[in-house]
Order: structure tokens, then C-alpha cells, then sequence
């Protein structure tokens, strides 16, 4: 019988593990760990993850243990497996999806990550942040004439951005250009899957 659990906190990337393990219907052991305490710097965590840094997803069956990190990893992993129908048919449209699925973990996370950790260095955040705007931009120019990233079903490429887009709202949202943005991240909340991944793993900021 195969086990699973999720090591989580309530940041961008392990909002994306949690939005893949419930769209995957996985029954997970889930452990919310105390970052500004440094639970993930200690030795028992440091031996799930030598980079101590989450989510994590450890998967047992019977003697076969797999312990996945990286959040793109993690629900690539758990899509592939349980929900295929979220990469698109056709060779080429798969490869556009997946330069979404790319960006939302390298352009916009990275981003989103560097402006947050830089803002006791005012100038340097407002440069980040500003990258991180023009990436979101980019990114979700396709959703100005469609109801989502890839075409009219959702695919692995929204929900890989959702993290980023749900934890700055409230900036987004004060920005007219993003209004259909802001459409978008609506239809993607009223998903059961990422409603209950939010109640657990998400975050939000003021601005």
C-alpha cells in the first residue's frame, strides 16, 4: 500500500505541490513546517532535503521510498500520473504549455521570490518587482483573448502560475491592465482542488 506526505509552508512553491497533490486526489500526511523558527534548517529535514528548502513529497510503497523536491518536479510528477488530461494533445501545443509551465517557475517565481526577500533594499525590490510585472505581462497575454493560458481548458501551465498571481492580488488587482488577470485567477479559485490547496498552503500579501 503506497503512503505519501507532503512537507509544506505557506509560500508560492508549496502552494503549487498542494495544488497538484489535490488535483492528483492524493490522501497525503501533511506537515506544515516553521520557517521563521527554522524547523526547515534542522537535521531531520535537512536528510528529506539537503537544500532545506520546501515542499517536499515523499512517496512510499511497501519498500520504495521517492522523495521529490522542486515544485515544477513535484507536480509534473503527480500530473503525469494522475491527471495526464492537463498537457494539451497535440506535440505543439504541448511545447507552448510547457514555455508557460517553464516561466511560471523560473521568470515569475524567481521574480516574485527576490522582490519579497529584497525589501529591505528598497530600490533593488522595485527593480524586481518591475521584472516581475513585464513577466506577468508576457506570461498572461494569451488570457486577454482566451479563458486560459494554453486555450479554453485549463492546463498544467495555470495551475504552475497560480501561486504567484493568488499571492500578489491585491497589487494586480490595482493595476487596470491586469483586470483580465484578475478574471482569470477568479475562474481558477472556484476550482474545489485549488480552494482546498489555498486553505492550507496559501499566502497572500498586502501589495
Amino acid at each position: 500500500m503506497s503512503e505519501a506526505e507532503l512537507y509544506y509552508a505557506r509560500t508560492g512553491n508549496s502552494l503549487r505541490a498542494a495544488i497538484a497533490v489535490e488535483l492528483a486526489g492524493l490522501e497525503v500526511r501533511k506537515h506544515e513546517l516553521n520557517l521563521p523558527g527554522g524547523e526547515h534548517k534542522q537535521g531531520w529535514f535537512i536528510e528529506l532535503n539537503p537544500a532545506g528548502a520546501v515542499p517536499v513529497l515523499v512517496e512510499r510503497d511497501g519498500d520504495a521510498t521517492r522523495v521529490l523536491t522542486q515544485s515544477g518536479a513535484i507536480m509534473a510528477h503527480l500530473v503525469d500520473r494522475h491527471r495526464p488530461d492537463l498537457w494539451p494533445a497535440t506535440p505543439a501545443e504541448k511545447s507552448r504549455c510547457m514555455a508557460s509551465f517553464i516561466a511560471a517557475l523560473s521568470d515569475v517565481a524567481v521574480q516574485n521570490g527576490l522582490a519579497r526577500y529584497l525589501e529591505s533594499m528598497p530600490e533593488a525590490s522595485r527593480f524586481v518587482f518591475g521584472r516581475l510585472i513585464d513577466s506577468i505581462r508576457a506570461a498572461f497575454a494569451p488570457v486577454a483573448r482566451q479563458p486560459f493560458l494554453c486555450g479554453q481548458s485549463k492546463t498544467i501551465a495555470d495551475y504552475a502560475h497560480l501561486p504567484v498571481i493568488y499571492m500578489r492580488g491585491h497589487a494586480l488587482a490595482a493595476m487596470p491592465e491586469f483586470e483580465h488577470v484578475g478574471a482569470w485567477l477568479a475562474r481558477m479559485q472556484d476550482e474545489p482542488a485549488v480552494a482546498r490547496a489555498i486553505e492550507y498552503a496559501g499566502m497572500q500579501l498586502k501589495s
